[in-house]
């Protein structure tokens, strides 16, 4: 394999691995030009971290499919700055809610389209800074409001009175942190974040995610048996494929007809991958009768 690589690695993410950190070990070790990920994992998180090399990168932007999934226990009792088992214990409780009380809740107040206050110690900016730099330094900060959603949550059954799981699916920008100590405070007690595992991210699931210290002991050989390919993170566009002297023109940045094209296009959103052969040359917006390129493909 030459060491232009171009694709996504599905990376488990192990507990006190930083997401910053495991891009900076890729990027060293294979030589990688470019290397970005997908939605920063808490250095206490553990899971899928989607990372993207190359001109993958370049289709980070065009995702849609954003929804994300999450276990995580609550431990009620005690409320943290950091709202984890990380920070200082800023409030107590000996309040123990039962899970019928929890459900209810949940389906009154933590589902669907909701707003939630990110944790002071989060990659959040304030007037160009991190969130997490500002409350080290000790220094008050207020953090606005983040519309997120949720599609599900699940309750499981308690095992322990002072420790509950949870599922849940939910949208890009969620903090599991906020939602355990809102959760919490809404059923007059007070809780934090406990062994947070994103579970899937996109296409990307658990059951095949590698930990970095085995990616990093690969050949380039056996880097290629694990990637997927660029456009894998864009289920939701159509391939269209076209022929190469109209799929240059796209490259070149040239709109062209649509009514040009032998086959008819169409597609549910606007959004479309166009392919020479099995080979993706551009994103495009298909608009009317027109193929508009947005982002062209070296590979």
């Amino acid at each position: 394999m030459q060491k232009t690589f171009n694709g996504w690695l599905n990376i488990y993410k192990e507990q006190g691995e930083t997401s910053f950190s495991i891009s900076k070990e890729l990027k060293k070790k294979f030589k990688f030009k470019k290397v970005g990920h997908l939605g920063t994992l808490d250095p206490l998180a553990k899971g899928v971290l989607p990372i993207a090399v190359g001109e993958a990168t370049k289709s980070i932007k065009f995702i849609s499919n954003l929804k994300k999934r999450y276990s995580f226990l609550i431990k009620w009792g005690e409320e943290t700055d950091t709202c984890d088992l990380e920070g200082k214990v800023v409030a107590q409780s000996s309040v123990r809610p039962d899970i019928e009380k929890v459900k209810m809740i949940i389906n009154k107040f933590f589902t669907g389209s909701i707003e939630q206050v990110p944790p002071i110690y989060s990659a959040v900016k304030v007037n160009g800074v991190r969130a997490y730099k500002l409350a080290r330094s000790k220094k008050d900060i207020e953090l606005k409001k983040k519309k997120i959603h949720i599609y599900k949550i699940l309750v499981k059954n308690q095992t322990d009175k002072d420790f509950c799981k949870f599922d849940i699916i939910c949208s890009r920008g969620t903090y599991i942190r906020s939602l355990a100590r809102d959760l919490a405070r809404k059923l007059g007690t007070v809780g934090l974040a406990y062994e947070i595992v994103r579970t899937e991210d996109n296409i990307f699931k658990i059951e095949n995610a590698v930990p970095l210290l085995k990616v990093l002991n690969l050949s380039y050989e056996e880097l290629q048996k694990i990637y997927f390919p660029v456009e894998a993170v864009l289920s939701d566009a159509k391939e269209v494929i076209l022929e190469k002297k109209y799929s240059d023109k796209l490259k070149n940045g040239i709109i062209i007809k649509s009514n040009l094209i032998s086959n008819k296009i169409k597609s549910d959103s606007k959004l479309i991958l166009v392919k020479n052969n099995s080979k993706l040359v551009c994103i495009a917006n298909l608009e009317k009768e027109y193929i508009i390129p947005r982002r062209n493909f070296n590979l």
